[in-house]
């Protein structure tokens, strides 16, 4: 801008400078030169001034366009900051996701070597039982050889004996030998059924010790299948104690969300009967003032009437001037009145609007109530898909089902109980707003029965008028008198904008009325809605208690 503003100064100096020139020209060419020097001259000012415009708006329309190329440069600019804003914290949820797998992966990798210090536990206990196994064998074999010897010592000292009872005695030792045979046969027998058993016995251990010392020797794949089991196992038994406790908890907060659910709706029995108490009152009100204000225009009807034919005949009889000041004197007090009443019906007025208001923010509150519980309703289908899903999947569920549905069941009460207290407050605003409308009511009975006082008063000052009219039939003032039938006329005209207004009261009132009605019959439905709510978390809790039989 500074540039251009040069330039125009620039131009405006050169015109100057051209102009001056032009001057000195003509000047010296009026006495030597023609025309045509003249002409030749303004024909190049004017050129130049032309070529200068046109270099102006040449460059106005560039730097124009410049600064527009900067604008979408700078618009560019914010653009892709607030993209790379977005990115970074779009890269530093990954981070913190990523920290998260992290932390995760370290609780596994400690959790697998816990598991491979239980298993190289267990593995030298079996180790330890392999041992045994072998020194048990060596001592079954050691008894085996005693035996062997025994029994070959037996039948040693059995064949000397029998040598040597031949040679003292055929006969005797016919006998003794048959008896040692005997009881060599009984015990060998003996000894061979002991061994025979001892052999099964021992042979059954060493094909068990040889088969697990064939197992034992794939040390690697035996070691990997320990790891897999007591991961697996380990994996299990954490699975199963998080469940319990999870299904535990859902039992223990179901059975206190249907605690609550029967506190609420209790509470909100007792809300609806207070609303239908409130109903009859505000009903009631409406009706004694409707009567009330039937009343009055009947009795300004009759009093219009009688101020007409007063009218007529005050306008044939002139009164004294004494009883005109009297009753301009009276009529200003009625005047005090009427200013009096019409602050009380601005305040009226004032007061309806407030509760027309609060009765719609209720209305609002109770849109929002609704809509939320729409938002529970889904939530609580929501889980019992998940609980379905968990009975057709027993075998194969998972903690992170089981803890997402804990976290949406305590969400869920979390708001409902939000809502209730909501709730709550709505109906204490709806007391509020009750014991406003019976204040205004009051307002309004003693409005009316004011209005009454001054009515009366009105006819009695009538009645006077017309008495003193009748006695005096002559005299002078038709001025004055027509100056009271004036006051007369307006303050009438006073009392009846003042009924329109209670009217308009009234009106609003029973509005109010009809939106609490309104109210009323959204409450009952939501009472409903809560018994729904109760009957659903009921199943919802036989259900979790299935699926926990099953586990």
């Amino acid at each position: 801008m500074s540039s251009v503003k040069q330039r125009n100064k620039n131009n405006a100096q050169e015109r100057a400078s051209h102009s001056s020139s032009d001057d000195v020209a003509k000047k010296s060419s009026k006495g030597s030169k023609g025309g045509s020097t003249n002409t030749g001259s303004g024909i190049l000012g004017k050129v130049l001034t032309i070529v200068l415009y046109l270099a102006l708006i040449s460059a106005a329309g560039f730097a124009g366009y410049y600064l527009q190329k900067v604008m979408e440069q700078v618009s560019e600019i914010n653009s892709r900051n607030e993209e790379s804003s977005a990115q970074a914290l779009e890269l530093v949820k990954r981070v913190e996701s990523a920290l998260q797998q992290v932390d995760s992966l370290k609780l596994t990798v400690r959790n697998v070597d816990i598991s491979l210090k239980d298993t190289n536990k267990e593995l030298e206990s079996t180790n330890k039982a392999v041992r045994k196994g072998e020194t048990e064998t060596h001592r079954i074999e050691e008894v085996l050889h005693k035996l062997q010897n025994e029994i070959l010592q037996d039948l040693s000292d059995g064949i000397r004996d029998v040598k040597e009872a031949r040679e003292r005695d055929f006969s005797s030792l016919e006998q003794t030998v048959e008896e040692r045979l005997t009881e060599l046969t009984k015990s060998i027998n003996d000894n061979v059924s002991v061994f025979t058993e001892v052999q099964h016995v021992t042979q059954n251990e060493l094909q068990t010790i040889k088969s697990k010392i064939d197992a034992v020797e794939d040390l690697g794949l035996l070691k990997h299948e320990l790891l897999a089991i007591t991961t697996a196992v380990a994996d299990l038994s954490a699975a199963t104690e998080v469940k319990e406790e999870a299904i535990k908890s859902l039992t223990n907060q179901i059975r206190s969300l249907q605690s609550e659910v029967q506190t609420r709706n209790q509470e909100v029995a007792s809300t609806v009967q207070e609303f239908e108490e409130l109903q009859g009152t505000v009903q009631r009100t409406g009706s004694s003032l409707r009567e009330l204000i039937s009343e009055v225009e009947t009795s300004i009807k009759f009093v219009s009437g009688e101020v007409q034919v007063l009218h007529e005949g005050l306008q044939q009889v002139k009164a004294s001037v004494s009883e005109q000041e009297q009753n301009l004197l009276a009529m200003a007090t009625s005047g005090e009145k009427t200013e009096s009443l019409e602050s009380r019906l601005k305040a009226v007025e004032e007061n309806t609007e407030t509760l027309i208001v609060s009765a719609s923010e209720q209305s609002d509150s109770l849109e929002s109530i609704f809509s939320k519980y729409d938002a529970h309703t889904s939530s609580l289908s929501t889980l019992e898909r998940d609980i379905e899903s968990i009975k057709s999947s027993a075998s194969k569920r998972d903690d992170l089902d089981l803890q997402s549905a804990v976290q949406k069941v305590t969400e869920a009460q979390e708001s409902f109980i939000s809502d209730i207290e909501m709730l709550k407050n709505n109906l204490s605003e709806l007391q509020i707003a009750a014991q406003t409308a019976e204040i205004t009511q009051n307002e309004i009975l003693s409005l009316g029965k004011s209005q009454k006082q001054q009515i009366q008063e009105h006819e009695q000052r009538l009645a006077e008028v017309e008495d003193n009219l009748k006695t005096q039939t002559t005299g002078a003032g038709d001025q004055s008198v027509q100056a009271s039938i004036n006051d007369l006329k307006s303050s009438f005209s006073q009392a009846q904008n003042d009924l329109q207004m209670l009217r308009t009261a009234v009106d609003s009132l029973v509005a109010y009325s009809v939106k609490i009605e309104t109210n009323e019959k959204e409450l009952v439905s939501l009472k409903n809605l809560m018994d729904e709510m109760k009957s659903a978390m009921d199943t919802l809790s036989r259900e979790l208690e299935s699926v926990q039989g099953r586990i």
